[in-house]
């Protein structure tokens, strides 16, 4: 029981924290591209790049997130 608990935590953990990493970054950069063509005057050009910039950082945050998770059930698994 205390297993399997166990297991429901480091998942709910594992998922909270997965939509921080993703949410977090995302909102501060475009809101920051938002601000520097505001004060630029260029519109689209900050906000664009802010979010392409926004999302490969999220995607190897992730990376580093979801790899030992993925290790460590396909060593259990053998």
């Amino acid at each position: 029981m205390a297993n399997t608990q166990n297991k429901l935590f480091y998942a709910l953990t594992l998922g909270l924290e997965m939509g921080f990493l993703i949410a977090l970054p995302l909102v501060l950069f475009l809101l920051a591209g938002l601000f520097l063509d505001r004060k630029l005057g260029t519109l689209p050009v900050f906000l664009i790049s802010s979010v392409i910039f926004s999302l490969a950082a999220v995607f190897f945050e992730l990376r580093y997130l979801v790899l030992p998770f993925l290790e460590k059930r396909s060593h259990n698994n053998k």
